[in-house]
């Protein structure tokens, strides 16, 4: 028994596209919606981060020159402490004990160029210094007489005083002394020795100004005399040239009183 064959007719329907292709173009279209959101969003995040970063930068770089500044001000108000305190105690303190001399020519109680500006630069000390006092000796080499060299050695004693009296030292505060020949240093006869003799030696000293106080002038007051002045001519010999007339005795005195009344 043969069967025959059905035929099925599905007359004019068009086909309709179903499954992966559709999906598959919805998803592309998604995925580019996504990344295109996601573009704007990362360009924002990065303008906004880049916004705050330079305002961040611009902060930190003012916030730095501030900073430095600060420190170059505290850097040099330090270093300028520190040099006012390394340089400060040198120029006040000195020793209590100092010692200069100076040198003459030959023969000269003059100062030399070299020795007025030294004791200007002992005087300028020294007046800063009012407790302070100065003890000049004088000195010179062997040539000459003995008598002559003490001679020669206070002159340049007293030069050397004139010159720091008129630098504007009290004159209390300087002593003089001659030694002449006999503080010489040297014995021989070289110039370099009898330069080395020819000097005046200043000790300059810590005494303090109580101790250098110029005693007060005796001050003398006459009292008065109840006696008249006797106004009578002297002799050469400082005697009188009226002699001087002795008081009566009481008794004498009344015995006259009577005999006149008689």
């Amino acid at each position: 028994m043969s069967q025959g064959s059905s035929h099925v007719s599905s007359g004019n329907i068009t086909p309709t596209v179903m499954g992966p292709q559709k999906e598959t173009k919805e998803g592309i279209i998604l995925a580019g919606v996504v990344l295109f959101i996601g573009g704007l969003l990362a360009a924002w995040f990065y303008s906004q981060t880049d916004s705050q970063g330079k305002a961040t930068g611009n902060i930190e770089q003012a916030n730095v020159t501030d900073l430095l500044k600060k420190t170059a001000a505290v850097n040099q108000a330090v270093a300028s402490t520190s040099h006012a305190a390394q340089v400060t105690p040198a120029a006040m303190s000195i020793p209590d004990i100092l010692h200069t001399d100076i040198y003459f020519e030959v023969g000269r109680k003059g100062l030399t160029d070299e020795g007025k500006a030294q004791l200007s630069a002992q005087a300028a000390m020294l007046n800063r210094h009012e407790e302070y006092g100065v003890l000049i000796q004088g000195y010179t080499d062997q040539q000459g007489s003995a008598s002559y060299n003490k001679q020669l050695g206070m002159k340049r004693a007293e030069a050397a005083k004139a010159e720091l009296v008129t630098a504007g030292m009290a004159e209390n505060r300087i002593k003089t002394v001659s030694l002449g020949e006999e503080g010489v240093l040297c014995v021989d006869g070289s110039d370099v020795c009898r330069h080395m003799n020819r000097r005046v030696h200043l000790e300059v000293r810590k005494i303090g100004q109580e101790h250098m106080m110029l005693p007060p002038a005796p001050v003398t007051t006459s009292e008065p005399s109840d006696s008249p002045i006797d106004s009578s001519p002297t002799t050469e010999d400082g005697g009188s040239a009226t002699e001087s007339i002795s008081p009566l005795p009481s008794d004498l005195t009344t015995t006259l009183e009577s005999v006149s009344g008689s």
